[in-house]
């Protein structure tokens, strides 16, 4: 935000998400951003949602930034407080993966964060929207749901990564396909969905880019589904996708769209950047333009259009 707005910002902290930094990193940020003249306030998030509240009721004071401590469920429910505000939304690293500040390449350290938020740039961007919830990341649907619904909040807020791991690979023992009607934007499809990922940004997961070619400022989302029946597909997903050939496979489609809709059959089970979400929206949509965010000054990314 190098053209020298100031005034208040709050940092949002979720206590309950892994790697949180210690208090005395945390005071470090704080100290720096009083030294340039902000007025700083400091929450920590006490449940589910919260982080929600607080951001929209500093959207409605005017507020010109807000950090958030904590993963990209913590950065998701913030930025469904922030949608259509003009607050930019900018993150200090902690979470499981974070993948928002990863592929922004945000500094690891708090105070670093905060300064390359302070002192880079400000970009629109969109947010993807599944029934009445926004996500930042990426709606997955199917396997990648089920495994988030097994995913037991305690443990990963402990182990992190790995309880992903071990519900994957609870999940892709059992897991069987969901035979549907996909429309991409008025195309229909018949398919059996094993995972189908509409995403906003490309990295998953910290390790592979399902849908590569996403940007986050064009309008659009970007939708890659996986067919096949069971375990052995999802083996072959999982290795093609390792090395970067999953587009390649006759089992995978790849649609750019404003709009996807399960128009017959039973939507599975959907997170929503990386959260279990209770109800399977039948339609997710783009909201163009939704959130502006902080961004460190002349990053490079694919994605954004330039």
């Amino acid at each position: 935000m190098s053209s020298e707005i100031r005034g208040e910002t709050l940092i949002i902290v979720n206590p309950a998400a892994h790697n949180v930094p210690s208090r005395k990193r945390l005071d470090e940020a704080e100290r720096w951003l009083r030294s340039q003249g902000w007025q700083v306030e400091r929450r920590q998030t006490e449940g589910p949602r919260q982080a929600t509240e607080l951001a929209a009721a500093a959207a409605a004071r005017g507020l010109p930034l807000l950090f958030v401590c904590g993963g990209d469920g913590t950065l998701n429910e913030a930025a469904n407080g922030l949608a259509g505000s003009e607050t930019a939304l900018a993150p200090i690293r902690a979470g499981t993966v974070n993948i928002w500040a990863k592929e922004l390449s945000f500094p690891r350290k708090p105070a670093q964060a905060v300064k390359a938020a302070v002192e880079g740039d400000r970009r629109r961007i969109d947010l993807g929207l599944a029934g009445d919830r926004y996500f930042l990341l990426m709606a997955g649907y199917g396997l990648d749901g089920a495994i988030a619904r097994r995913v037991h909040l305690g443990l990963k807020s402990r182990l992190g990564a790995a309880t992903y791991a071990v519900a994957a690979v609870r999940e892709a023992l059992r897991y069987r396909s969901s035979p549907v009607t996909l429309r991409f934007d008025g195309e229909e499809r018949d398919a059996e969905v094993l995972m189908l990922v509409a995403g906003n940004t490309r990295n998953y997961a910290g390790l592979v880019e399902i849908t590569r070619e996403a940007q986050a400022d064009d309008g659009l989302l970007d939708v890659c589904v996986y067919e096949g029946k069971g375990t052995v597909d999802i083996v072959l997903h999982v290795l093609r996708t390792l090395v970067r050939r999953h587009l390649r496979s006759r089992k995978v489609t790849y649609r750019k769209v404003k709009r996807l809709e399960f128009a017959r059959g039973e939507p599975p089970p959907v997170q929503l950047d990386g959260d279990e979400f209770e109800r399977s929206p039948a339609v997710v949509e783009v909201a163009a333009g939704a959130l502006w965010v902080a961004v460190p000054k002349g990053v490079s990314s694919p994605l954004f259009r330039d």
